[in-house]
């Protein structure tokens, strides 16, 4: 699961941009040269202050878009915030003429898609628990290599971390994943006799057989038609 998480709770998602800036800031600390050391910071400081403005218009947009698309009230929103229902109303107005202010740079490159391993036998299904606990429960699997197929990529990864071998794979699914936007390609995974031997320790504490209903207990936010799968699956 190296590289890889398949979901995160927004206090999660900003330790992880307090982490950023730190190794910015511990960067720039180690920068031999002071004169170039002292730009930086003061790019970094001038970057902070522009997040912060841009974080600061983000709430009003996402104001506009709870309301029109989650039925919340503008009462609610105004809860929120922190502010008057009026000042509520005021900033989402205002929202929805500037439009979303963060949007992803088209300069990045983009991320390895993820291959998730739904393994199923007569034992129920096998998942792993996770050392971060982002989610808790998830399925086996990891990035696509260059090259790689998402089925080359199901066998190497539940090899590497369960010590099993695949005899088969069929698609279930894809999706772009709601918080990590990563493109997740969902597999069906069957797998040779043996006991799972946990083979990722860094990422994960435990791997274990669990049956359907357990899953529902353990994996909550499971996507939808994999959800389904199982649950066909279990009425076979």
């Amino acid at each position: 699961m190296t590289g890889y998480t398949q979901g995160s709770t927004p206090s999660g998602e900003m330790a992880q941009i307090r982490e950023a800036f730190a190794r910015a800031a511990a960067a720039i600390k180690a920068w031999p040269n002071t004169t170039e050391a002292w730009q930086a910071a003061n790019e970094l400081s001038d970057l902070a202050g522009q997040l912060r403005g841009e974080a600061a218009e983000f709430r009003g947009y996402l104001a506009a878009y709870l309301l029109d698309y989650h039925n919340v009230t503008t009462t609610e929103i105004a809860s929120f915030m922190g502010v008057s229902r009026a000042r509520a109303s005021q900033m989402i107005t205002k929202a929805r003429k500037r439009g979303n202010p963060v949007t992803e740079p088209l300069s990045l490159p983009e991320q390895p898609h993820v291959a998730l391993a739904v393994i199923t036998s007569d034992r129920g299904v096998l998942i792993a628990k996770r050392v971060d606990g982002i989610p808790p429960y998830t399925f086996l699997g990891g990035e696509i290599l260059d090259g790689e197929t998402s089925g080359d990529a199901l066998r190497r990864r539940v090899q590497a971390e369960a010590g099993l071998p695949v005899t088969s794979v069929h698609f279930i699914g894809r999706r772009i994943h709601p918080k990590t936007s990563r493109v997740m390609v969902y597999g069906h995974v069957e797998v040779g006799p043996g006991e799972p031997q946990l083979g990722d320790p860094d990422d994960l504490s435990e791997v274990r057989w669990v049956s359907v209903d357990e899953t529902r207990e353990l994996m909550p936010d499971m996507y939808g038609p994999v959800r389904q799968y199982l649950d066909e699956l279990a009425r076979i």
